[in-house]
């Protein structure tokens, strides 16, 4: 995946991925590195770096008779942390929260019971450790390290499913959680009762349980959406 970088050129090509996510350019739009640099008040070097990591992620495409077009969404790197920020921040972030939810709930349960069918002593107490600090996290109020604590957690458990597919989802729901916060979309307080779910993931893990495991794991990502939808008065 294209990091965005520092400096100028990462500061020009978050601003437009964040503009192309929210359709202030649309798909088949063309987009021209003269007025951009002459926008973002930069040189057309910076433009085309900041061009390249767009290009990375599939946001644009360019042509040598046509410029920079928009790409379709389907054409987009969509598992790309920046790329699902922009989006959440966009107009589609509900129907995106779904899809991303969705994701969890298809492969999270089965991570779980696959962590739980190989024995690793080690990640198996890095988990427990993980929903400790998340439970502790939530008696204090602390939200920041609650949801730190959270984002481990789900990275933690894809990485032990064995499964570098899943591994390499640890992002996406890394990504995902911290939007949520972001978007005001978790409690101003961090819930006990979520912290209660990772437990219980957790202990069916460390005790060699796939069956609860998975069940577990899929009361964590049910209630995620449900809560989603709480906050936004819509139905899932």
């Amino acid at each position: 995946m294209a990091e965005l970088g520092r400096g100028r050129a990462g500061g020009v090509a978050d601003t437009l991925g964040g503009e192309i996510a929210a359709e202030v350019f649309r798909p088949g739009q063309v987009l021209l590195t003269d007025q951009l640099a002459e926008r973002f008040a930069v040189s057309r070097t910076v433009i085309r770096e900041a061009v390249q990591v767009l290009q990375a992620k599939r946001l644009l495409r360019s042509s040598p008779r046509i410029g920079l077009t928009v790409r379709p969404v389907v054409e987009w790197h969509l598992f790309d942390p920046d790329v699902i920020r922009w989006r959440l921040a966009g107009p589609a972030r509900t129907a995106l929260l779904d899809e991303l939810t969705e994701l969890r709930g298809a492969v999270e349960p089965a991570a779980a019971a696959a962590a739980a069918r190989r024995i690793d002593p080690d990640a198996r107490a890095a988990l427990l450790a993980e929903s400790a600090r998340m439970r502790a996290a939530a008696m204090t109020g602390d939200h920041a390290a609650f949801v730190d604590s959270d984002v481990r957690f789900h990275g933690l458990l894809l990485e032990m499913s064995g499964n570098p597919l899943f591994a390499q989802l640890g992002p996406v729901t890394g990504e995902l959680l911290r939007g949520r916060a972001a978007l005001q979309l978790l409690p101003a307080v961090p819930d006990p009762a979520d912290a209660t779910r990772h437990d219980a993931v957790a202990v069916a893990i460390a005790t060699g349980d796939p069956d609860a495991a998975e069940a577990a794991m899929r009361l964590v990502v049910r209630e995620s959406l449900d809560d989603i939808h709480r906050r936004l008065g819509t139905t899932p």
